[in-house]
């Protein structure tokens, strides 16, 4: 919690000016004994303060006060990774990002990441909840994750069966291999049910995309034209030029389905974390994805083409960014709780879901070809419209 109040910017670290203006707002100590502790937290001495460095100097001191009494070096440890583990659980399930989890985040955390019964994560969010306010805090995780680990005697905890496991593996957060999902409509659609709410509300958000991207080509293909390369100044034909990878590298859709295809895989046990994940599905809403890409770089490059002079080649690239993030806006929307439960539901689950890895040498190399053919067809668009 001091953490987080002294990091005032919120990049994960704490300044000195920051840790001086938190220590003066809320201690009675002078400058040097200030300056004393921030050198003291700062064990790399690069000047910035780290969570890893706060949790070192607090048992640091903790076994300075109590003396041989104090925690010994294997408990220091276990203190240290249940810290760890409660800010890597809070870091993936805290969905709101209000520093508490509730019972529903917890639960489709664990849902998404575990294979726990309901009942078994229902009676760890009780244990957790050491208050009994409906919320887990991060001291709650790490006060449990201590005492379970002392009471397994620093073998794990069992939370089923009594299967022995680290508090780690407990909670889901042993997942090298599974990669999360995008924050768009269209992973709303792979997870939702067939012709439910999110179903049609994912397919309206792409309807609307979609339309708003074939009004503007109508548009620019019967209303403007291409100028004669003669007429386009060479600082505005350079500059197109230069705005070609800008191009490429903004299309967010394109890149999220490259990475997709390279990187990642649909699998069967996909279904035991939910049971409308088909397959078909995937690549449906994949395919609707790079559709919707391929039309704004289309629209974004031809813009681009058609400017001839620089300024209004910036503000077309501006214009048309809002129209890029609808699906994400559609997303937080649902997420946030506007529209109803069961699209919120959905648009959590896009939170908690990950695909697993397709470890495919060859395959992972795909987005990077994919990614320069790419800009090569628009190096070939501006050669013809501007060159020849």
């Amino acid at each position: 919690e001091m953490f987080e109040m002294a990091d005032a910017s919120g990049d994960g670290v704490i300044s000195k000016q920051e840790f001086d203006y938190y220590m003066k707002r809320n201690t009675k100590h002078s400058k040097e004994m200030i300056h004393d502790a921030f050198r003291m937290i700062d064990r790399d001495g690069d000047g910035e303060i780290t969570m890893e460095e706060v949790r070192k100097a607090f048992l640091q001191k903790r076994r300075e006060v109590n003396g041989k009494s104090g925690l010994g070096g294997g408990e220091e440890d276990e203190l240290l990774m249940c810290s760890r583990d409660a800010d890597a659980l809070f870091e993936r399930a805290d969905t709101s990002g209000d520093g508490y989890l509730s019972k529903m985040e917890f639960e489709l955390y664990m849902k998404r990441n575990t294979k726990h019964s309901d009942i078994a994560i229902r009676e760890l969010f009780s244990m957790m909840d050491v208050d009994n306010d409906g919320f887990i805090t991060r001291d709650e995780v790490r006060r449990v994750f201590l005492r379970q680990k002392k009471e397994s005697g620093g073998n794990g905890a069992g939370i089923e069966g009594g299967e022995k496991m680290s508090m780690g593996e407990l909670l889901g957060l042993d997942d090298d291999d599974m990669n999360e999902l995008a924050d768009d409509v269209y992973n709303m659609f792979f997870l939702s049910r067939p012709c439910g709410q999110a179903f049609w509300y994912a397919l309206l958000i792409f309807a609307l995309k979609t339309g708003l991207f074939v009004i503007i080509a109508i548009d620019l293909l019967t209303n403007k034209s291409f100028p004669d390369g003669s007429e386009v100044p060479l600082l505005v034909k350079c500059t197109q030029f230069l705005l070609l990878p800008v191009a490429v590298a903004i299309e967010e859709e394109l890149i999220v389905t490259f990475f997709i295809y390279s990187n990642l895989k649909w699998s069967p046990v996909i279904l035991e974390l939910n049971p409308y994940a088909y397959k078909y599905k995937y690549h449906l809403g994949n395919m609707m994805r790079l559709i919707d890409g391929l039309l704004f770089l289309f629209i974004n490059t031809s813009l681009l083409l058609q400017a001839v002079d620089i300024l209004s080649m910036f503000l077309n690239f501006a214009a048309l960014q809002f129209l890029q993030e609808i699906d994400n806006i559609a997303l937080h929307l649902a997420r946030d709780g506007y529209l109803t439960e069961n699209l919120e539901e959905v648009a959590n689950d896009v939170t908690l879901m990950k695909l697993p890895r397709n470890h495919n040498g060859m395959l992972q190399v795909l987005d990077s070809l994919l990614l320069f053919v790419t800009f090569v067809v628009l190096v070939v668009a501006w050669v013809l419209v501007q060159v020849l």
